[in-house]
């Protein structure tokens, strides 16, 4: 079987768990604190004797300050000795006063002979934050507040295993959610307001390669049928339809084929969109993910993503989107942060592939409301898109 268009061939496969698709695819598959002054230390006068000619104590040496600031230097030991007797010792020298908060302040040095300088005592700690520490065995993304130590409650750390520092971070906008053990944490997803636009820059043309209930190969029909495939024969670049949060990525594939065996070489990016619903970008070119994007990050709409692949069960470069029901309580990003975790052989689909369950959904586009339609007009030259 084959179709033509903007003289690319596009030939179109199956597969026992999406069939196949148009376009070549088959589709299923601290700062610390500021220092402030010490008080002074010094050092106490000798004791006064009766008569005699014996001179008093040496005067004790000055205590030295501790650093950042910290007790001003003792001042002199001993007094005037008494007449006839030696002068007594010079008393001890005040000790002193704390340093204010910033960095540790130095032990000051002890008082000469006389009376002693006493030990300025140390500056107050720092203020610094200390560095997330990783506390779970099992690595994956974890909340500051789960199975973190020193960590913020709302960025989602992914730790390599336990007393070990996170490879990597992601600040949570609207709050970090805990999940429960062996289901990794992600940041939390708002509904993101406005509709769908189409996956590709403004400027770019498109065609349409396979559409919503194509009868050509018993793919993109029941639970899959709302479902589209897009080339212009170029690795165009994908952006975001809608806004959401990154739940699954997978970067790391750099190979495809025209049958089933390939299914899993596939690479996507899963966006959900905060309200039951999240939109499935496949067969991406491998290691062609964007500046910005993270799984378990936030994504704007039309946002670069990645570059259009032939990536898994494909015989063409071009992007299958559909959209679809959120699996809840599904492991989110299986293959790490950067979407490079996983084999590059290997496709979580049970955990965000449409199914009976979590079938597609009708969706429009602003630039194509007919999208909703379910109707098989591929090939067909798309609007501009507006993204």
């Amino acid at each position: 079987m084959g179709r033509a268009w903007l003289g690319v061939a596009t030939s179109l496969v199956c597969i026992s768990m999406v069939a196949c698709a148009g376009g070549g695819e088959g589709d299923d598959p601290a700062a610390g604190g500021g220092s402030s002054s010490g008080g002074a230390s010094s050092g106490g006068s000798g004791g006064v004797g009766n008569g005699g000619s014996w001179a008093g104590g040496a005067a004790g040496s000055a205590g030295a300050g501790g650093a950042s600031s910290g007790g001003v230097a003792g001042t002199s030991g001993g007094g005037t000795g008494n007449a006839g007797n030696t002068g007594g010792s010079g008393g001890s020298g005040n000790t002193g006063n704390a340093g204010g908060s910033g960095g540790s302040g130095n032990t000051g040095n002890a008082g000469g002979s006389g009376g002693s300088g006493n030990t300025g005592n140390t500056g107050g700690s720092g203020g610094g934050a200390t560095n997330p520490i990783c506390l779970g065995a099992q690595a994956g993304a974890y909340c500051g507040n789960d199975m973190m130590k020193g960590a913020d409650p709302n960025t989602l750390y992914q730790c390599p295993g336990a007393n070990k520092a996170p490879t990597s971070s992601t600040p949570c906008p609207n709050g970090c959610v805990v999940e429960a053990a062996g289901t990794p944490d992600h940041c939390k997803s708002t509904p993101t307001t406005g509709g769908y636009k189409l996956p590709w820059k403004a400027g770019g043309s498109m065609t349409l390669t396979q559409d919503c209930d194509d009868p050509c190969c018993n793919d993109h029909v029941g639970a899959h049928k709302y479902a589209w495939d897009w080339g212009n024969g170029s690795a165009f670049t994908v952006v975001a339809s809608r806004g959401g949060t990154v739940t699954h990525l997978k970067i790391n594939s750099t190979s495809g084929c025209a049958n089933s065996s390939c299914a899993s070489q596939a690479n996507f990016i899963v966006i959900d969109h905060g309200d039951g619903t999240q939109s499935t970008y496949l067969h991406l070119g491998g290691m062609t993910l964007q500046a910005g994007v993270t799984c378990g990050a936030s994504v704007q709409q039309g946002q670069a993503l990645a570059k259009a692949g032939t990536t898994g069960w494909s015989t063409g470069v071009h992007l299958h989107f559909q959209v679809s029901k959120v699996h809840t309580g599904a492991p989110t990003c299986e293959c790490g942060s950067t979407g490079t975790g996983c084999g590059a052989g290997s496709v979580p689909w049970a955990n965000f592939w449409s199914s009976t369950t979590f079938p597609t959904l009708p969706i429009q586009f602003a630039e194509w409301p007919a999208a909703s339609n379910c109707a098989d007009r591929a090939p067909m030259a798309m609007p501009a898109s507006q993204n």
